[in-house]
């Protein structure tokens, strides 16, 4: 019994040293020529990591057998720094909402139209330019052969520009305001028009890669047929060349697609990459009310009519200048002698005691350029108008002209929603049954799908048309 029991023993031992040493050989020869083990025993190893990692942890019998443990933990930590970094480098997922709220806070117009509100703002404390306080001294022979002194100081004010300028200043400030919303307004529209861009495309090559399938199943059945005799090489090279076709639109619309993206990115300040999120390429809210009236809450025009404003305060600014300035001064001098005061003579003794003040007017006697100052802000006044009234026709005429395509867009929309897409499904389903049971040539099926093609691709193209116009009245009314 013993020496079974030994022999039984001895053969357990070789059998265990044996399996070591190929753990041992297969874990040196993957080493050496750096190859990854067989792709069913790394997800044996991916799906068992936590208890690999615990048998290296314990069941540590020698150096050798610690090589050959490590490698499963290796393997997961490969795994689990490539799947963080997969993690990390996703792109950011944007609603049309959230871009519009990046826009606006990341862009740099949209900065630098917020920089020129603030120093507007800061520029108002330099509506009172008061000019520079004179101070003058005077030493000599001033009133006798005596040397005496004189110091004086004196203020000149413009009191009637003042109130000119600082109208002026204000009138800038809200100016620069306007130019900000005109600035978030411009941005808000770039960024949506690029975004029902993005979704066009994508809605367009979605339809595309259907017909793609479609050419794909006729190319190989023309194949099959040309392999079989049935068909000649016509119908094969027909097929595959309107597949090819297909596929250069749909990369055409994928280069397209990258522009759009590319555009919202510097209208974001985007480093990185994004993702849409909303991708139903659906009609966006009409504007119900058909009233000219609502172009008025457009920013440009608010703009126009406050460059009229603007302008009507550089003419009073510049008719200030006929007005006459003030100077006020104040003086003290010395006076070295005897003088009779009060019937009596008092000596002086050369150290200032005499004071005094003076009052002036500045008369603007030489107005001929001041005239012509006026003059040319007049008329930068009626040009500012002019301008302006302009801006507001065109725009109410733009309204109007957007608001009859929107009704237009409209009745479009809902003739291929109730008939013209109904008609393509139900002929293109046709057209591949028929095609397959041999009732009509190639020639029919191609044009059949390619009308199919053309009413699916029709439709989104009014549907783009009809975004886009609501797009543009959203603009014209700031909304």
């Amino acid at each position: 019994m013993k020496n079974i029991s030994n022999s039984n023993i001895n053969s357990q031992l070789a059998i265990s040293i044996s399996k070591r040493r190929k753990a041992r050989y297969s874990s040196r020869f993957l080493i050496r020529n750096k190859q990854k083990p067989h792709s069913s025993v790394l997800q044996r190893w991916t799906a068992h990591c936590p208890l690999l990692i615990a048998h290296c942890q314990f069941a540590i019998m020698s150096f050798k057998q610690r090589i050959v443990c490590q490698l499963p933990i290796v393997y997961c930590l490969l795994l689990l720094i490539l799947t963080n970094s997969a993690q990390a480098q996703a792109p950011k997922a944007l609603t049309l909402s959230s871009a519009l709220q990046t826009g606006l806070k990341n862009n740099q117009s949209m900065q630098s139209s917020q920089l020129d509100t603030q120093m507007q703002g800061q520029l108002l404390g330099t509506g009172y330019d008061i000019a520079k306080t004179q101070i003058n001294g005077t030493f000599g022979q001033i009133n006798t052969r005596a040397q005496d002194k004189n110091f004086n100081v004196s203020q000149t004010f413009s009191p009637f520009v003042y109130g000119a300028t600082r109208k002026l200043l204000k009138e800038n400030v809200a100016g620069s305001q306007l130019r900000l919303q005109s600035t978030k307004q411009d941005i808000t529209y770039s960024i949506r028009q690029s975004w029902n861009a993005i979704l066009y495309y994508a809605e367009l090559n979605k339809m595309l890669q259907k017909q793609n399938a479609l050419m794909e199943r006729f190319v190989r059945s023309a194949t099959l047929k040309f392999q079989t005799g049935e068909s000649n090489s016509l119908e094969k090279i027909t097929a595959v060349s309107k597949q090819q076709e297909l596929e250069q639109q749909i990369k055409q619309n994928e280069a397209l697609l990258r522009v759009e993206k590319s555009k919202i990115k510097t209208l974001l300040h985007l480093d990185g990459d994004f993702a849409v999120a909303d991708t139903a390429f659906v009609a966006l809210p009409a504007i119900t009310v058909a009233d000219t009236a609502l172009v008025k809450q457009n920013a440009t025009i608010q703009l126009a009519s406050q460059d009229v404003k603007v302008a009507e305060a550089n003419r009073k600014v510049a008719s200030s200048t006929l007005w006459p300035d003030v100077t006020a001064g104040y003086f003290i001098q010395s006076f070295t002698g005897n003088q009779e005061v009060n019937g009596q003579t008092v000596y002086y003794d050369g150290s200032p005691r005499f004071q005094g003040f003076s009052v002036g007017l500045s008369l603007p006697i030489f107005v001929g350029s001041a005239s012509a100052k006026i003059k040319a802000a007049k008329t930068n006044v009626a040009i500012q108008k002019t301008n302006a009234d302009y801006l507001k026709l065109q725009m109410q005429s733009q309204f109007q002209q957007e608001m009859e395509q929107l009704t237009t867009y409209e009745e479009v929309l809902r003739y291929y929603k109730t008939t013209a897409l109904p008609n393509a499904e139900t002929i293109a389903k046709n057209a591949s049954k028929a095609y397959q049971n041999g009732d009509i040539s190639y020639v029919e099926y191609v044009q059949v799908l390619e009308t199919a093609l053309d009413i699916r691709t029709n439709y989104i193209q009014a549907l783009n048309n009809y975004n886009t116009t609501v797009i543009n009245l959203q603009y014209l009314v700031n909304q």
